[in-house]
């Protein structure tokens, strides 16, 4: 009787959150998967028609043959996931380490390293415009410095605006840092003493002790910075719109420009670009956790 009553209550106690689950998340999402197979053109006013077995993988099929601005827009949040992974994660891992040791002005610099992390997208997006600006931004004056009248437009010149986006966010990793550097905090100081009457440099102590206990933590944090590369979102819709000539495309941007940012309002279409990242999302997290076994914890 007791477990009986025991039970009911977990019940009654987690139906609330079950509900609005369900209501927020869980409905939309079957709804995304379930539209992206119909046509649906809001133009029109019309509801999702289902098109038969024959063609409900119309909209799959012309994304990856015939739309050139979401094979742009994958390749580019692909090549966001792989630099967050090979820039932005072992960057912040080695501010964490030097952090970790608690320089002269650790604690400044530790906070200095968060504030772009807690400033609004909109303020980033805006110091970059002027940054890249063709008539007073800093990098054309540098660029002109060193190469007198190379006149080089960010934002206006496809070989440079990927990476113009990819250097307004990339290492941008101060949440991350704090992540990391608690982690370390969290570490046994017995362990790395030990290893110092031992003999063992700062070098043989960050490689050999505390990246090894820091393997889940690091694997936790490229979850988080690759799927932000994934997802991204912001600095495309406010420094570049997807130009020049859709050269900056992503996956979010791309799905806002297919539902919501163009006359046809396709939102089967979005859709199913939607589901295709919420797919490569689940296989990159899935991925990362494995390939760093965050489940198992070394401390």
């Amino acid at each position: 009787m007791k477990n009986k009553q025991k039970s009911i209550f977990i019940i009654v106690f987690l139906l609330p959150c079950i509900i609005m689950w369900l209501l927020i998340y869980a409905y939309p999402l079957a709804n995304i998967i379930v539209t992206s197979f119909c046509n649906w053109n809001y133009k029109n006013f019309t509801a999702p028609e289902f098109p038969g077995v024959a063609h409900m993988f119309d909209n799959y099929i012309k994304l990856f043959t015939l739309d050139n601005n979401f094979k742009m827009g994958l390749i580019n949040s692909l090549k966001w996931v792989v630099l967050t992974l090979i820039v932005q994660v072992p960057f912040t891992l080695l501010v964490a380490l030097v952090l970790s040791k608690k320089p002269r002005g650790w604690r400044f610099t530790r906070n200095a390293f968060v504030i772009p992390n807690i400033i609004s997208s909109a303020a980033i997006g805006l110091i970059f415009m002027n940054l890249y600006s063709p008539s007073r931004g800093i990098v054309t004056e540098i660029c002109n410095f060193f190469v007198p009248g190379s006149n080089v437009s960010v934002l206006t010149d496809s070989r440079y605006a990927f990476w113009g986006v990819t250097f307004s966010f990339i290492l941008y990793g101060g949440t991350n840092c704090i992540l990391l550097l608690t982690q370390i905090f969290s570490i046994d100081p017995s362990m790395i003493e030990a290893a110092k009457v031992d003999g063992a440099s700062n070098g043989q102590i960050d490689t050999k002790i505390i990246m090894p206990l820091l393997r889940p933590m690091i694997g936790t944090v490229a979850v988080l910075a690759a799927n932000y590369g994934l997802l991204l979102y912001n600095e495309i819709a406010l420094i570049t719109r997807g130009g020049p000539d859709n050269s900056t495309y992503s996956l979010s941007y791309y799905i806002y420009k297919s539902a919501l940012g163009s006359t046809k309002l396709n939102f089967a279409r979005g859709n199913a670009a939607g589901v295709v990242q919420f797919i490569l999302g689940i296989l990159l997290v899935g991925a990362l956790n494995k390939l760093f076994r965050t489940n198992e914890s070394e401390v």
